[in-house]
Parts: structure tokens; sequence; C-alpha cells
């Protein structure tokens, strides 16, 4: 059952925590809460609770979710709610060079799509970007 203070988890729009950061996030799971600075004001720092009572849903803002999948089992058996905004695109490796290429990535939404429902996962396509590169 939900609290009454239950929030969703935007993890995350500043950073690819499934990709950079997913055994972090895990232990922040384990730990029960994280530690937030304000990207405004670093002085302010929010402690916000990753109970499962406590978390609606997690939305994992990624490109490349592989290092996370792993974890996924885990977090179902907690009863956590989750899904992906999945980001593809095919910039070239000048514009993104830490961003996986496009082909490995579709091959890795092919596998990964049929183990999750349809809710589970949102495609996301970046803007156009115009560049002399």
């Amino acid at each position: 059952m939900l609290s009454k203070q239950a929030q969703i988890i935007s993890a995350s729009r500043r950073t690819d925590i499934p990709a950079f950061y997913a055994e972090w996030f895990m232990q922040r799971l384990q730990q029960g809460f994280v530690e937030v600075v304000n990207p405004f004001n670093s002085g302010q720092i929010s402690r916000v609770s990753l109970a499962p009572e406590d978390v609606i849903a997690i939305v994992f803002w990624t490109r490349n979710p592989k290092p996370l999948l792993r974890h996924l089992p885990e977090l179902q058996r907690r009863g956590y709610r989750f899904y992906f905004q999945w980001t593809l695109n095919r910039y070239p490796a000048v514009l993104e060079p830490a961003v996986p290429r496009a082909d490995p990535v579709i091959a890795l939404m092919q596998r990964v799509a049929p183990a999750l429902s349809p809710g589970h996962i949102q495609w996301r396509y970046d803007p156009i970007v115009f560049s002399n590169r």
C-alpha cells in the first residue's frame, strides 16, 4: 500500500543513472533513501524516501539501460513499479561520444521489449540537430 507522501522518482533527467550509476542506484534502494542537491542552490539538500511504499513508480530516463537490466527482477521482487523513457538516436560520436551506437541499442531493445509489458517502455527520439560536423 502506498503512503500518503508517495511520489514518482525520476531517475534521472540530469544524468543517465541506468547507464552510468546502476550499482549506486541499487545501493540507494537498499539504504531506502537518496539525498538530492538542488541544482540551483547547492546548499539545499533534500532526502527522498525510496522505500517501496513511498514510490509510486520509478522513471528511468536512459539511452543505455543495459547496466540496469540485470537488476530488474530484484526491482520487481521488491515491489517497485518502473518504466523506461528510452532514447534512441543516430547522432555522430563527435556530438555524443559516450552514447552507444544505434545498431546495438536497437538489438538490445528487441531483446528487452518482449520481457516487459508495453507499459514498461516509452520509446523516445531526441530532437533533430543541425551541425556543420
